[in-house]
């Protein structure tokens, strides 16, 4: 099994694509080891997928649960990932992949780069520039990524989850865009 360093040891600088998708499957792979669910739970793909984004990003790594199907995901997680691949771009199985980890990882409680694993924000946003570049020029004012998601699929539905009618009129506004 190939050894992924801590993220949150030391900021490691600059990420390459690489190493971003390395740290997303050693946080999934500890929260498998935690008793968390499977692989394919912790990240949304199937068996199939993780195999093919394993050959793609580290070869060798022993992976679980390869053999299981994709998941079944709740009506936010897929309305995420529609967004995400309706953004992104570009149509890739990188994309594809990630479409579907970030929205599956966005379900969770904490900020989306702690979430994924990652050691930051400004990691996050390098990944989602370099593999859905769309979605990355669509949050121009740089909203964190989970409130933008849910911003974007309100709007797009006719309905605000936010109470204020526009972001700059908000007294939440600090808390929904920061810089990197």
């Amino acid at each position: 099994m190939l050894h992924f360093p801590d993220p949150f040891a030391t900021d490691p600088g600059p990420m390459i694509p690489a190493e971003a998708i390395g740290f997303i499957l050693a946080h999934g792979l500890r929260e498998c080891a935690s008793g968390l669910g499977p692989l394919t739970v912790r990240l949304g793909l199937s068996g199939a997928d993780l195999a093919a984004l394993r050959d793609r990003f580290a070869p060798g790594l022993d992976l679980p649960d390869l053999d299981l199907p994709r998941p079944v995901a709740g009506p936010d997680q897929q309305a995420i990932e529609t967004l995400i691949l309706w953004r992104a771009g570009v149509i890739t199985p990188e994309a594809r992949w990630l479409a579907a980890i970030l929205a599956r990882r966005s379900m969770e409680n904490r900020h989306l780069w702690e979430d994924l694993g990652l050691p930051s924000r400004p990691a996050l946003s390098a990944m989602i520039r370099h593999f859905l570049p769309g979605l990355a020029a669509a949050n121009s004012q740089n909203m964190r990524w989970k409130k933008f998601f849910y911003r974007q699929i309100c709007s797009d539905a006719a309905f605000s989850l936010c109470l204020s009618p526009s972001c700059d009129a908000c007294d939440e506004r600090a808390a929904c865009f920061a810089p990197d």
